[in-house]
């Protein structure tokens, strides 16, 4: 039992810390933690050591559980990786020509126009996730998946950030849909350059904003 409530309450702070609904540098003390979650201390410590391990929270003496911000500097770093490894997933998944894979992204292309239509911003970066999810789900390669999933956690907190920039979800859109029509076309080399062009200049307005907030605060 202890084993189950310790995986919960991991995988309800992971969530939070992702969503940014926790949000970098906030102070968790494993007492505040216990209480809330109506718990011993035990599954909670358990809970954020393996948070901790994860690279999520720093354990500061006397203080308690920090949550690590991103630095700008490694956030660089998995932008230029991800625009790499992402852009040939794209290729392999044009190169496969699975027809099921492009019906699936037009779908997810759709509802997008519904989603920035409605304001509904949360659907609207769940469904950006699952275009790109299902791109790396085309390209029939378990390791450029692994790969990109080691790097998605850290990303993903960040990439949360764009639903605060006006302008991203328009482009979101026009860019998936070019991509999309390369990829039927049969055309790997435009869709990998397209996906790298996208990833890079996403991280380009994301950093900005970032560093804006920062000299702001």
């Amino acid at each position: 039992m202890t084993i189950r409530k310790k995986e919960l309450i991991y995988e309800n702070l992971k969530e939070q810390i992702l969503s940014l609904k926790t949000r970098p540098d906030t102070i968790l003390k494993e007492e505040d933690v216990a209480r809330k979650y109506g718990v011993s201390r035990s599954p909670v410590h358990d809970a954020l050591q393996q948070l901790k391990l994860e690279g999520f929270l720093e354990q500061v003496k006397k203080v308690g559980y920090v949550v690590k911000p991103l630095s700008l500097s490694d956030l660089k770093e998995i932008i230029q990786v991800r625009s790499v490894l992402e852009g040939y997933a794209a290729s392999l998944t044009t190169i496969n020509r699975d027809e099921k894979v492009f019906a699936r992204l037009e779908k997810i292309n759709q509802k997008a126009h519904i989603y920035l239509k409605e304001n509904d911003l949360e659907g609207f970066f769940n469904n950006s996730c699952d275009f790109h999810d299902v791109i790396y789900q085309g390209s029939k390669n378990q390791r450029v998946n692994h790969l990109i999933d080691s790097l998605r956690d850290d990303f993903m907190r960040y990439r949360r950030i764009w639903l605060k920039i006006p302008e991203m979800p328009k482009v979101q859109i026009k860019d998936h849909e070019e991509m999309l029509s390369a990829m039927t076309r049969g055309d790997e080399a435009l869709v990998e350059k397209l996906v790298r062009e996208h990833v890079i200049f996403g991280g380009k307005i994301l950093l900005e904003y970032i560093e804006m907030e920062r000299v702001e605060k």
